[in-house]
């Protein structure tokens, strides 16, 4: 009787004094070699930042982006993510450097703060067509090329958990970023592949001082300000605090977590 302990959670009944079997797996899934992952929008902001903690951590690293300014030290990938082409060659410039293990879609566009009855519908699908395919096809890379263990991270935002006025194609397309988390995350189960999405608050990130200025053009540091104090935390978040959460994700800590959106945005839903 004391060598065993009943698991009230998973009907399992480990022996003391033997190594748990899941023990085993993270072990054996740290242990297949170079694990590569591709990050989308690595040039700048969260996708650098992301970038910058796994070439740390010992992973290999293709980034994407529309230019390489800066992104020079990355091994870099210049093109449209939202674009099969694109992701041909990401996929090409990956093989060589070993197994993929983690996709992580963080290239978007917000929009230009217009009200739905002001947006122009060429602006409304080309919103959702940089956010929903560009991850849609990342989703889809991982599923078809990515080894067993796998993880996928999208790039969701606090808004595609609400409403939020004057951005409201973004809004869609966050939202339907979340959806695509959701399905891809069942279907990608019993195939070894984890999908998950974070949601992102205000980041102090070149996209976020565009938001800021369509508030207040005149006074982007007043916009700034009131804008920050209306978080429970009263700051933006760092680029680096939100690759934290991403790269926690793709760890193998994160071992049984799939389908989940993961907020990081001060409170800020709570509130």
């Amino acid at each position: 009787m004391r060598s065993w302990i009943k698991c009230h959670l998973c009907g399992l009944a480990p022996s003391f004094g033997r190594e748990p079997p899941w023990n085993r797996q993270v072990q054996q899934m740290s242990e297949v070699g170079p694990r590569v992952a591709i990050v989308t929008g690595a040039s700048r902001g969260i996708g650098a930042a992301v970038a910058q903690r796994l070439r740390h951590d010992g992973w290999q690293v293709v980034g994407a982006d529309l230019d390489a300014a800066e992104g020079a030290d990355l091994n870099l990938v210049v093109g449209d993510v939202a674009r099969e082409q694109t992701w041909d060659r990401l996929i090409e410039a990956a093989r060589p450097m070993g197994s993929l293990s983690a996709v992580v879609n963080n290239a978007g566009v917000q929009g230009n703060g217009r009200h739905l009855h002001e947006t122009e519908f060429t602006d409304f699908t080309q919103i959702l067509g940089t956010n929903v395919n560009s991850a849609f096809l990342g989703t889809r890379a991982a599923l078809r090329h990515g080894a067993e263990g796998t993880s996928v991270v999208n790039v969701a935002s606090n808004a595609g958990l609400r409403g939020v006025p004057r951005y409201g194609a973004y809004v869609t397309a966050k939202h339907a970023v979340i959806g695509l988390t959701r399905t891809a995350a069942l279907e990608g189960a019993r195939r070894g592949v984890r999908v998950n999405a974070v949601a992102p608050g205000p980041t102090e990130t070149r996209i976020m001082d565009d938001v800021v200025r369509t508030f207040d053009p005149t006074s982007p540091a007043a916009a700034h300000k009131k804008l920050t104090r209306a978080n429970p935390m009263g700051r933006f978040a760092t680029p680096d605090e939100i690759a934290a959460a991403i790269v926690w994700l793709l760890s193998d800590e994160s071992g049984y977590v799939t389908g989940t959106v993961l907020s990081v945005d001060g409170g800020l839903t709570a509130a």
